[in-house]
């Protein structure tokens, strides 16, 4: 039997704003204290160790966005990550029937949150590579209050990492209508995009 399961914890630092050194406070979007939304996200962008860019929405404005993204995108990126979810189960482990056994339970023990939560953080959900190797790579996390919310399940994980790589691969199925939207609310909270390689709007990944 495999095990999974889902840890409540601290949020780390890697998950805090670089430019007020301390936890996000406010909903980039509507600018709600994050304390009063169920959940939220948080989303940074790194080039080596220095974050290049970063975020915290909550999970209505989160849902906003997403409704203006294509039905084409959220129908490629959905395909795209069940495939590559059905191919991580593969490898978890299967039973002779072709069933998969597994357990989802809540975890108490910091140290074991604490494990879940790197394993996590340290390898891209996708391919698997080591954050480590990676010269750039992104992070996203699911947050409550003052907690991040640690999940490892058959189809998927969260907080994630996903290294360059992988993201421009999913790059590549995300449409003109997707990038237009992304492109208005980068320009609304960060102004007029540079020309630099790490502009955040070359990377419409907030799903």
């Amino acid at each position: 039997m495999s095990l999974f399961g889902l840890f409540f914890g601290p949020i780390p630092e890697i998950f805090w704003s670089v430019y007020s050194g301390e936890p996000f406070l406010k909903c980039i979007d509507c600018e709600v204290p994050l304390a009063e939304a169920n959940t939220y996200i948080i989303q940074k962008r790194f080039v080596a160790t220095e974050a290049v860019f970063e975020m915290a929405m909550c999970e209505r404005c989160r849902d906003k966005m997403i409704q203006q993204y294509s039905e084409e995108t959220r129908r490629n990126i959905t395909n795209y990550l069940r495939a590559q979810f059905e191919k991580l189960m593969e490898e978890t482990g299967v039973n002779e029937d072709g069933t998969m056994s597994f357990d989802v339970r809540e975890i108490d023990d910091p140290e074991e949150g604490s494990a879940m939560l790197h394993e996590s953080i340290d390898f891209c959900i996708l391919c698997g590579t080591r954050r480590s190797e990676c010269h750039r790579y992104s992070l996203t996390g699911v947050c409550r209050d003052d907690e991040i919310v640690v999940q490892i399940t058959p189809m998927g994980r969260t907080p994630l990492m996903v290294c360059e790589k992988c993201e421009l691969g999913m790059n590549e199925l995300v449409s003109q209508q997707t990038r237009d939207a992304w492109d208005r609310f980068i320009q609304k909270h960060f102004g007029p995009p540079g020309i630099e390689s790490d502009s955040p709007t070359s990377y419409p990944i907030a799903f």
